[in-house]
């Protein structure tokens, strides 16, 4: 029988899974880290439960002892603190997985016959990490998130982090940095569509002396500077077709050339991307190259947008009240029921980015000395999550629209726009004549919209022959 070692400071938990487990196991029982590694180091288990929270030796000490001592013992992490720190580490230190508590039994039982079957040796290891304050989150989506990152910073490769705006993308990126052997070098991040193409090169490449106006002197570029360390490169989508391909040398190559050099720069550098865009409809579209797209895509993390972690919702508002409290130096409780009602209620277009805001301003606002539903700055129209499930496509696009409208202030126009262009190119396989008629407009049109967008391999800003004939008229035929 598959012997399985309980470690955990409480005795109804040890009788809870002893009565759940002994009809296929034999339970064992530790309550503290080193009464666990002396019977492990005796006679070693087949698994091993291990509680977080323990007397003498904490559980992610014991952790990485077993680690070192027993490499091929599965290890299963239970905590009912679920924080990223105690989820990438345990990932990182070669946890099987990790378990929120209250334990559900039957997925208990499912997890330890897949350990069991899986072959030994096949845990990642990372360095100790460190904390992020705002990753926070118990829902599954985000247990699954810290996960992933504990398993990206061990790789020590190339990745791709893709998720809606306002979602904590680069907070993700910087927790792999954190969590990686890299972590006590440098991290340097940079924003693709915040510089303008002919800068962003020099941005990241670097220039020598003279290599263009205004080049008074030489200066090193972002690849340089994160030298042994991470390099993060957010919004890729929107970097123009030419620099894509001069980036992808850099990816291959592994050096840089400073503009107006000769001599290519060997470099060490951990490459994070970050993107709001669907790169593969680009792709489509032309406005992506596909090589570069399958260098980025080695590791993939999805960050989930906050209406998928709704559990969450509350959780992460007390975070923020609780900074906002220390900031403004003010004694606020926390939220009235009906302010928590309408944090439910709200759909967050704009996603923590958003909730953060709203909390920020509502300890600004509060005259009492909690947070009530009439100090949340919530649109009424964004309130109510769904309505009428019987609604038709316009309604759901005018409810869409509302709230497109507030995640993307000041830019909506262009990011519907280029959405439209390269949606209606990925559909017709980037034949511009149906394009055109899918939009219900002429052919003429969608050249001047892929030019303006850089979309199709077009640059920004360069004219078709007959852009500006007829764009009030029909589609072509």
């Amino acid at each position: 029988m598959r012997r399985v070692l309980i470690v955990d400071d409480e005795r109804n938990v040890h009788y809870s899974f002893r009565r759940a487990l002994e009809a296929g196991f034999e339970v064992l029982s530790a309550h503290d880290g080193q009464e666990a590694l002396g019977l492990i180091d005796a006679d070693p288990p087949d698994v091993v439960l291990l509680d977080v929270k323990l007397p003498r030796l904490g559980g992610l000490e014991t952790l990485e002892q077993i680690h070192e001592r027993h490499p091929d013992l599965p290890v299963i992490v239970m905590t009912a603190y679920g924080t990223v720190d105690t989820a990438i580490r345990s990932t990182a230190l070669a946890a099987r997985d990790y378990l929120l508590k209250p334990v559900d039994v039957p997925s208990l039982k499912k997890l330890l016959g897949e350990v069991l079957l899986q072959p030994t040796g096949a845990a990642e290891r990372s360095t100790t990490p460190v904390g992020d304050g705002y990753m926070v989150g118990r829902s599954a989506p985000m247990q699954e998130l810290f996960k992933l990152i504990g398993r990206a910073a061990a790789a020590d490769t190339t990745v791709l982090v893709t998720g809606e705006s306002g979602t904590g993308k680069e907070l993700v990126a910087r927790a792999i940095h954190q969590h990686g052997r890299r972590k006590n070098a440098a991290f340097v991040a940079i924003n693709c569509a915040a510089i303008p193409e002919n800068l962003l090169e020099s941005e990241l490449f670097g220039h020598e002396r003279g290599a263009f106006t205004g080049a008074d002197s030489a200066r090193p570029g972002k690849f340089e500077l994160a030298h042994r360390g991470t390099l993060v490169l957010d919004e890729i989508g929107e970097m123009a077709p030419a620099l894509q391909a001069k980036l992808l040398r850099v990816l291959q190559s592994r050096e840089v050339t400073r503009l107006g050099a000769s001599v290519p720069l060997k470099l060490d550098v951990r490459v994070i991307v970050l993107t709001n865009a669907d790169l593969e409809a680009k792709i489509a579209a032309g406005g992506f190259r596909e090589d570069l797209y399958y260098r980025l895509d080695v590791v993939r993390i999805q960050v989930p947008p906050l209406r998928a972690r709704e559990s969450d919702v509350l959780l992460l508002a007390e975070h923020f009240l609780a900074r906002e409290r220390a900031r403004l130096k003010r004694a606020l409780s926390g939220f009235t029921a009906d302010a928590e009602r309408e944090l439910l209620a709200h759909s967050w277009p704009g996603n923590v980015r958003e909730l953060e805001n709203v909390v920020a301003q509502a300890c600004v606002k509060a005259k009492g000395d909690s947070i009530a539903a009439q100090d949340l700055s919530l649109r009424p129209a964004l309130q109510r999550r769904g309505g009428d499930s019987s609604e038709g496509p316009a309604a759901m696009l005018e409810r869409t629209l509302t709230e497109f409208l507030k995640a993307y202030s000041g830019e909506a126009y262009d990011r519907v726009e280029r959405m439209l262009v390269e949606r209606a190119l990925a559909a017709t396989r980037g034949n511009q004549v149906q394009a055109a008629r899918l939009l219900g407009v002429t052919r003429n049109v969608i050249r001047n919209r892929m030019a303006r967008h850089g979309v199709g391999g077009l640059a920004p800003g360069s004219a078709a022959p007959s852009d500006l004939e007829g764009e009030d008229g029909g589609v072509d035929s």
